[in-house]
């Protein structure tokens, strides 16, 4: 599976972020392990801009008893779990028994290098049906859309919906603008994701 993984930039994982909908949605990212620290930072300063709400980051370098208390004492809404290198695929049996007490207002994100990723997925199944299709892998060094790729998408979207950009932005102003997360890329698109409904 890990090599099948969809490839996201950083800025497009935040779009993605940014148009999820509300509530107890968890995402799982691979980055290389080499990395790891530079994406944890990165992800700390500039995620509770997307998702538009307080988060914390914490290392799962306790036992899972100890992670999941941490988890349920944490008042942010979106947590960022990561640092799981100690765990063995009995910690991981353990995470995958306790996934119905992961519950926060906007969900939370694990950051995992591949390998950790590969026990992850064979110790911890119903976790990863839960996750379902947000796993991503970090492509850390590709570009965002290039100008001539997002007139394209944009293009698309014009003529999928019938509308021009400023119906779009007069909609979205007008708060008539339907909650669709094709929607919210077309609004992220023009520079306009401040008008995403959340």
């Amino acid at each position: 599976m890990l090599t099948s993984l969809p490839l996201a930039s950083t800025d497009e994982l935040f779009q993605r972020l940014g148009v999820q909908p509300t509530g107890n949605i968890w995402t799982v990212l691979v980055v290389d392990a080499l990395d790891m620290d530079e994406v944890i930072e990165d992800l700390s300063e500039t995620i509770a801009v997307f998702t538009e709400c307080p988060i914390k980051v914490i290392p799962a370098q306790t036992q899972v008893s100890e992670l999941i208390e941490q988890v349920q004492q944490s008042s942010e809404d979106y947590l960022l779990l990561w640092a799981f290198a100690a765990w063995t695929c009995e910690d991981w049996q353990k995470f995958d028994a306790a996934r119905s007490q992961l519950i926060k207002p906007r969900g939370g994100m694990l950051v995992l290098s591949s390998s950790y990723t590969s026990m992850m997925l064979n110790c911890a199944p119903n976790f990863c049906s839960w996750v379902g299709s947000r796993f991503y892998s970090l492509a850390k060094d590709r570009e965002f859309l290039t100008e001539q790729e997002r007139e394209i998408r944009l293009a698309a979207l014009r003529e999928w919906f019938g509308r021009s950009d400023a119906e779009v932005i007069e909609s979205a102003e007008s708060h008539q603008l339907p909650a669709t997360p094709e929607y919210g890329e077309w609004l992220v698109l023009l520079g306009r994701g401040d008008l995403i409904e959340r």
